[in-house]
């Protein structure tokens, strides 16, 4: 490192050398456990590099956290009279508008890649967000359109978060926006994939029409490719986004995976959120360990178990035939016994610590470092 002389700074290459004081000679006459700073010189130069802070570069949409963490601490103040609150808020909805789900459900890699892990424990930056979203719902903060309107129309296919986080920056750019949604309501995974006990349903509600306030239509029940083709919508907009969201399920890669009663996570839960499945039958095994996994059987373990139900009333038939459980048939119901088996070690598992503690709370037996071979297969075709 070049030798800086006191009271200057150099700068080259995107790099800041701090002043300090050069004292000692080459070698440096320093001991090594003498405290690095004395007054306001130091005897070490640290270097100071332009980069993406590891919070938000750990996040997969590059969420300006450090921005709104700021503001929350006070150390960047609101414009006019605007409170703090509604600043944080509008700074967090850049990226994601979304605040109150993200800050419930968010795997929060951001705070994998916090600075403040090298000194003691990570910010609570998803307790933040949270607190973020859930005030805007209290105060009623909207989504603001200042840009005029351009004259053309988009058309997206998909209602879920990416859909509906398209549809609001597209309108932020004055733009006519119409989402095609398959099912009668809007939320896609946030909606049908995740439970309602980890995604109040009021709250999602609200952040949802809080984006078709700002002028987005909606054509529900339409099924792109069924109900409408990719050549009218390209005939009657100016743009086509698909946001098809990824809602497949992945099946069992084993022999006789292809069991009857073998269904996906995402299938399972898609017909619980939908309330057609109100009830299981029989001991319930979820191979993974994930936070999908840990939803399945944390669902399972509450619907509770039906012995001797009939045929069309096993989970199978309500999940693939589009059919519902009568909800009179929930008085009968007992525990469950529900069993999650995982490849790794349950300390290594990947789904979050707390979703897998909430899972031993309410009963669900995990075993880890178990792989299937095989599904051995009944007369009746089921596992």
């Amino acid at each position: 490192m070049q030798k800086n002389p006191y009271g200057q700074n150099y700068k080259s290459d995107n790099h800041t050398f701090r002043m300090f004081k050069d004292e000692g000679d080459e070698l440096g006459t320093v001991p090594w456990n003498q405290k690095i700073f004395q007054n306001d010189t130091s005897y070490k130069c640290p270097t100071y590099v332009t980069q993406t802070p590891p919070c938000q570069g750990s996040c997969p949409s590059g969420h300006n956290v450090r921005g709104w963490l700021d503001i929350v601490r006070g150390m960047e103040t609101p414009p006019g009279d605007m409170t703090w609150q509604e600043y944080a808020f509008k700074r967090s909805t850049d990226a994601n508008p979304f605040p109150s789900i993200m800050g419930r459900v968010c795997p929060a890699p951001c705070e994998d890649g916090c600075n403040r892990n090298e000194v003691e424990d990570t910010i609570g930056i998803n307790a933040v967000e949270q607190f973020i979203g859930d005030n805007a719902k209290k105060e009623g903060y909207k989504f603001e359109i200042d840009a005029k309107d351009t004259g053309k129309k988009v058309a997206i296919i998909g209602g879920g978060c990416g859909g509906l986080a398209a549809a609001l920056q597209l309108r932020k750019q004055g733009h006519a926006v119409t989402v095609y949604e398959k099912y009668e309501k809007l939320g896609g995974m946030m909606m049908y994939g995740i439970p309602d006990y980890r995604v109040p349903r009021d709250v999602l509600q609200y952040e949802i029409d809080r984006i078709l306030e700002t002028g987005v239509e909606t054509k529900m029940n339409t099924k792109v490719g069924v109900d409408v083709t990719i050549e009218e919508l390209e005939k009657e907009y100016d743009a086509v986004l698909f946001a098809l969201g990824a809602m497949s399920g992945r099946s069992l890669p084993i022999p006789g995976g292809d069991a009857t009663n073998c269904v996906s996570g995402v299938a399972f839960l898609e017909a619980y959120n939908q309330g057609r499945l109100q009830h299981i039958t029989g001991k319930v095994i979820c191979i993974g360990g994930g936070d999908t996994s840990i939803d399945v059987v944390s669902v399972a373990r509450r619907l509770g178990n039906i012995t001797n139900a009939p045929e069309k009333d096993r989970p199978e038939n309500v999940i693939f035939n589009d059919t519902a459980h009568d909800v009179v048939d929930t008085s009968k119901r007992l525990g469950a016994d529900v069993l999650l088996t995982t490849r790794s070690t349950i300390e290594n598992m990947p789904a979050a610590q707390e979703e897998i503690d909430d899972a031993n709370r309410e009963g669900v037996e995990i075993q880890g470092q178990l792989q299937p071979v095989e599904v051995i297969k009944g007369e009746d075709g089921r596992a």
